[in-house]
């Protein structure tokens, strides 16, 4: 590792040059002591080091320079991205389960053997990626997987849309989540009435924040089409939109349910259903819950009032809602999350916020509370 000189140090250079090496002095009028010691001190020392502590080994971490510096570069020339841009948000130390890191790419052979590295998380303002590598990064992998990586200048492209539509700053913005999707005539916008052309547009489904507000945008590959998904947009600062990982599954409703909601977690543990069928009977039940909380109840609602409520759902886009999550960080603790479905979609929420959750959801959950 190189080190600057200490004054001392310098001296004893200068006094080993005035002994050792005066006949070289005389003859080339240099000392190569002080001169390795000049190269030495104006060699610029990578600080980029960056700790974190272990508290539950009371130890200091530390991310090695040279780790940074490689999956930086990997950064840089996979998407053409400014370097000095470039900021490591967090990282950690892992063990990974075979040569490829866990993240074997179709007909790679890995190795089967335990492997020491890092897990880093890399951001240049706009969007963060994370990385993957062995102890030294002589082996690097994307872990975001690159046909959801939004590319720079289709961020670019989205940033100005938005900055016009809502008028607000286009450095204010930020990528908080995309996923690719492949999209139909109407770009994947539901809208009561209307029929869409049955065409496949590969693109992408991307949440933005800033300035205290959230939007989601789906987009063709090219950027060529933009279009904001308004009733999933628009939660309030309190709620973290994100969309609903791939591995959580919710069985689909059969064809005689209009609406289900299904409250789940929290301390009980329990889950309570509540279901709403095609020729308005309304019913509850709870699983998990003890009898004296777990009040069954059963009504019928007027043929005036079911069509009232399917209007709701229609008007408010429900399926636009897809595949969307609005929770905060109570969530991950002991509060209960909502669950609801209808017309094929499924959203999740916290109720906690409930003023914070978009405006269109805003209104089913009324009427459906109202029912």
């Amino acid at each position: 590792m190189l080190r600057f000189l200490s004054f001392s140090k310098i001296s004893q250079f200068h006094k080993a040059c005035s002994t050792a090496c005066l006949s070289l002095v005389i003859s080339s009028g240099a000392c190569p002591f002080v001169a390795q010691s000049a190269a030495i001190a104006s060699t610029p020392v990578d600080r980029s080091i960056i700790e974190q502590s272990n508290p539950a080994q009371g130890t200091t971490i530390q991310l090695p320079p040279q780790v940074i510096r490689r999956v930086r570069r990997d950064l840089v020339q996979r998407f053409n991205l400014p370097r000095r841009d470039l900021r490591v948000v967090q990282f950690s130390q892992e063990t990974w389960s075979d040569s490829c890191l866990g993240l074997a790419a179709p007909n790679e052979r890995c190795a089967m053997a335990t492997v020491d590295g890092w897990r880093i998380e890399l951001s240049n303002g706009q969007q963060n990626w994370v990385y993957r590598t062995d102890r030294r990064a002589q082996v690097i992998k994307l872990e975001t997987q690159d046909t959801a990586t939004l590319p720079p200048q289709l961020v670019d492209r989205l940033f100005e849309t938005i900055a016009r539509e809502a008028n607000v700053p286009a450095n204010t913005l930020k990528v908080i989540e995309s996923q690719p999707r492949t999209w139909d005539g109407c770009m994947g916008i539901f809208v009561s009435g209307r029929a869409c052309t049955r065409i496949a547009i590969p693109g992408y489904r991307v949440i933005v924040e800033g300035n205290r507000q959230s939007w989601i945008y789906h987009l063709d590959q090219e950027g060529t089409r933009i279009v904001q998904n308004a009733t999933a947009s628009g939660s309030g600062s309190q709620i973290t939109p994100s969309f609903m990982p791939s591995e959580a599954e919710y069985p689909g409703l059969t064809e005689n349910i209009v609406f289900q909601m299904t409250v789940s977690g929290g301390l009980g543990g329990g889950t309570t259903q509540t279901v709403l069928t095609a020729d308005g009977t309304l019913y509850r039940r709870s699983t998990g819950i003890p009898a004296s909380n777990a009040e069954p109840m059963t009504k019928r609602l007027s043929q005036q009032q079911l069509q009232q409520f399917e209007q709701v759902l229609q008007q408010q886009q429900f399926p636009n809602l897809n595949g969307m999550r609005y929770l905060t960080s109570a969530a991950l603790a002991d509060y209960p999350t909502t669950v609801v479905q209808a017309m094929g979609s499924t959203v999740a929420y916290i109720d906690l916020e409930q003023d914070s959750l978009p405006q269109s959801l805003q209104t089913i959950i009324r009427a459906w509370n109202q029912l």
